[in-house]
Formats: C-alpha cells, structure tokens, sequence
C-alpha cells in the first residue's frame, strides 16, 4: 500500500499543478476581460492589473485546487488504462477500490490546506485586491462597498448599503449603526453623494434606543452631512465585507447583527461556505476516483471534458444555492453544504459499484458510445 501511495502521489502532483495553472489562467483573463472598458477608460497601467491579478491569486488558487484535483485523476486514470497498469494492479492482488486509498488521502490534505489558505492568506489578499480595485479601476473609494452586505467601518461603526452606484458614487438605502455602551443610534437615508468635499445623506431618517431598548429620538432631516471622525474615503477603506473575514470575524458578525435584530443569512451561508468549500477537493477526489475508475476513460481529451462538466456542475450549483441561502428560500446553514451533499453520495454510490455486475452492465454500452 506504501508503494502505491508513493506512486500516485508521484504521478498525481504534475497535471494537479497543470489543472491550477489552467483555471488561474482562465479566471485571470475573465476578470480582465469583464473589467475592460474601465480599464481602457480609466488607462490603467499593466503593473496595476498585475497588482490586482496578484492580488486575486489566493482566491483563485483556493478555487482552483478542486479542478486540478478532478484534473489530476481523470489523467492518472486515463494514463493507466491506456498502459494496462490498473490491470497489472489487480494482477497483483490489488483490488480496483483500493486504488482510491491514495487518491483520498490526497483529498484530506489538501482539504486543510484549502481551509488554511480561505482562513489565513484569501481574506487579507481579497481585501487588497477590492482596495485596488476601487484605487485603480474604478477609481473611487466607494467601490469598496458591496451591495447588500454589513461592512465594519471601525469604532462601533456599522454600514449597510441597498445599493451602489459605482459610476456615479451614489450609495442608495443606507443604513449607519453607531453602537456604543447604552444606546444605538441608526441612520437611515435614501441615498449618499458627495458634494465638493463633503458627503450628504438625502432624506435622512434617524433613531436612538437607550440600553433598555427605549426609543429616545426619533428626528427626519431632507439633507444631512455624513458626519463621522474620518473622511468618508478612509471610513469607507475599513469596509469588510463576508469574503474579507476569517471565521472568527464573521462569527463576531453574526452574533452582533444578531444582537441589533438584524437578517445575517449571507452572513451565515459565508461562514459555512468557508468550511464547505474547504472540503471540495476531498468531496471531489472521492467522486472524480469513482466516477473515472467505473467508467475506465482511456482518453484524454473525455477527462478535459469530464473536469469540465463536473467542475461548472460543483462551483455553479453551490453557488446558486448559495445565493438562495442568503435570501432564506433554503435553509442559510445548509444551502452551502447540498452539492458537496449531493456529489459525495454519488462517488460513494459509484465506489460501492465498482467490479460488480451491476456496474459491468452499465459501463458497457457507455464505453461503445464514448470510444
């Protein structure tokens, strides 16, 4: 089993590295190309877009490890059924289901580094691409600000914006919290613009509730300056938002808007998405090992198209069902962990079948049709 384990690891980590390579390349050239026409307006240099796709590289490369994992195998798998060598395995005792001992054991580690690199390095390396973002593309500071989400601006200080107007720097439904020992103060406005040097809020609603939860004051203004110790850019370079935290600081999070009253579901759905995508590259070595050892693909260019598949299938519904999470259609704590749910049943259903006749019957047909 040693020998075996040191073989697939030795055979493994060369297309693992190519299929990263491959998504970072990709996802690096879609990010560029969605951002173009402000690049081409606002002239920004080529050391900047480096910064920003420098910038992005932990993300895309926590992203990224599950396809090269599904890469990896579809490879080795098609590599050793063109060579015989699964045959030669069995000739020696070796049944098919123990070759996806070392494929597993792959998946566990780098299931901990992912959850390392979303924990650690990914939220701080976010937070400076989104800052170069809005320095050198945008070109403002309120394209920090994401819509729909609770950013920390520091000193008790808690914004909420409905919606932004990158274009024109106009926030929309904003809501300010300033939390402090005995009382809340809220600050609801139609929208927020800056006028010359300073920042307005329009139609401007504000509240205070003592400790006691007693509403102290309640007072309308049609036009109130956003008045705080910073200027508004450098409060708005504190914003972080749910990709920006480690799970420590969105657990904070929960349990403080929790406290005020307020909807945390895309607050929830982020911390358990960390955890649940941390597992993707186990979850997808059991499925990938699975899947390419009952179908035994011996071509290469089936397991492009297989990683594919698979990969758009993973990513593409957890992020859907991530997004009904946060509007509470699906449970928030369990939306992010269905496909991982959904694709670790199939592998365990796909291993169970491996050498039965059951699956003899299946594969067959299947093998004439994909050559």
């Amino acid at each position: 089993m040693k020998r075996l384990i040191k073989y697939i690891s030795k055979e493994f980590f060369g297309p693992f590295l190519m299929g990263i390579f491959g998504f970072v390349i990709f996802v690096s050239v879609e990010l560029l190309y969605q951002l173009s026409d402000k690049i081409v307006r606002n002239k920004v240099g080529f050391d900047k877009l480096l910064l920003l796709i420098w910038y992005n590289l932990p993300y895309f490369i926590s992203m990224g490890i599950p396809v090269g994992v599904l890469f990896a195998i579809f490879w080795i798998i098609s590599r050793l059924s063109n060579d015989n060598e699964i045959i030669a395995f069995q000739t020696l005792g070796i049944p098919t289901k123990r070759i996806v001992i070392p494929f597993m054991i792959i998946g566990i580690l780098l299931s901990c580094f992912t959850f390392l690199l979303f924990d650690t390095i990914v939220p701080t390396a976010n937070y400076k691409a989104k800052s170069a973002m809005a320095k050198y593309i945008y070109q403002r500071a309120e394209a920090l600000i994401e819509e729909n989400q609770f950013v920390d601006a520091g000193d008790g200080r808690y914004l909420f914006v409905k919606q932004v107007d990158k274009e024109n720097g106009i926030l929309y439904n904003l809501l300010l919290y300033e939390v402090s020992y005995n009382n809340v103060q809220l600050f609801h406005a139609q929208k927020a613009q800056k006028n010359e040097d300073k920042w307005y809020m329009d139609d401007v609603r504000a509240y205070k509730v003592d400790d006691n939860g007693f509403m102290t004051l309640d007072m309308s203004f049609k036009k109130l300056e956003l008045n705080i110790n910073k200027n508004i850019e450098e409060f708005l370079n504190f914003a972080k938002t749910a990709n920006d935290m480690t799970t420590k600081e969105l657990k904070q999070k929960i349990d403080t808007f929790s406290k005020l009253g307020e909807d945390v579901s895309y607050l929830i759905v982020s911390y358990q998405e960390k955890y649940a995508n941390s597992l993707a590259p186990l979850v997808i070595s059991l499925l990938g090992i699975s899947l390419s050892l009952f179908l035994n693909l011996k071509s290469k260019s089936w397991s492009v198209i297989s990683t594919f598949v698979l990969v758009v299938l993973y990513q593409g519904s957890g992020a859907w069902l991530g997004a009904l999470g946060k509007e509470k259609i699906i449970n928030p704590v369990y939306a992010p962990w269905i496909p991982n749910l959904i694709f670790g049943l199939s592998g365990i259903i796909l291993f169970f079948l491996l050498d039965t006749r059951l699956s003899y019957k299946i594969t067959e047909p299947l093998k004439r049709l994909l050559g």
